[in-house]
């Protein structure tokens, strides 16, 4: 029974550790709010803003009502649980709200102006996009293998459709692609059955997402782990 009453200790230091980290946690959040910059004018009497340039305003003013203590970043920001923290947030922090007009916008307000947008043009080197896709997964090998095999019929209509368009200007957007299905964290099935008659699928469609995403002359970011996402 030793064995057992070791395991026991060890448990209760690990609960314990757990507690001290919750506290200090809580200690943070607190001298955050307590020493944080005071919000200028009226904390409580703040109303959502109706302006149809900011149609998720009012409906992520409802998800930080509901949600705004899940990650300590919100607290780090200022919000504090009140409406105008919230609107403060999602206007200067994010951009879903319009800022509110007694704020002081000089911090706000960038004091230059932005770059104008990036064009898009057509892209029809596969090899950027086959580096940027990577290796090392059964599954992306198929992939990359799916858009060799059909380069000349992508080619061919992207032809078509830039004569289409008629040098009609398109802003070039920058995509970030998260394959969940085959991250590790998700158990990431489909890989060690790619050369084994497993379902293709998925990757056909992913395949397919990326060459035209590609083609259009987007800026692409794909990645296949949590830990990419996060970063």
């Amino acid at each position: 029974f030793h064995p057992a009453l070791g395991l026991m200790e060890r448990i209760q230091a690990i609960a314990q550790n757990v507690s001290d980290i919750a506290m200090k946690v809580d200690q943070i959040l607190r001298n955050s709010l307590l020493n944080g910059k005071p919000i200028e004018g009226r904390r409580d009497q703040c109303e959502v803003p109706r302006d149809a340039k900011y149609p998720d305003c009012s409906g992520k003013v409802e998800w930080m009502r509901a949600r705004w203590t899940s990650d300590p970043c919100y607290a780090f920001f200022g919000v504090d649980g009140t409406e105008c923290s919230f609107l403060i947030y999602l206007s200067e922090v994010e951009w879903f709200c319009p800022v509110l007009p007694w704020r002081n916008q000089t911090a706000a307000t960038p004091s230059t102006k932005p770059p104008p947008p990036v064009q898009a043009a057509f892209q029809r080197d596969f090899s950027y996009l086959l580096e940027l896709i990577g290796s090392g997964k059964e599954s992306l090998i198929f992939m990359k293998k799916r858009i060799r095999h059909l380069a000349a019929q992508w080619l061919r209509a992207s032809h078509q459709l830039e004569e289409k368009l008629q040098g009609k200007p398109r802003d070039q957007k920058q995509i970030l692609i998260h394959i969940g299905f085959l991250t590790e964290e998700s158990g990431d099935v489909f890989s060690p059955r790619v050369l084994k008659g497993g379902p293709l699928g998925e990757m056909v469609q992913w395949a397919d997402i990326l060459a035209v995403l590609f083609i259009l002359g987007h800026s692409l970011k794909i990645t296949v782990s949590l830990k990419e996402l996060q970063r």
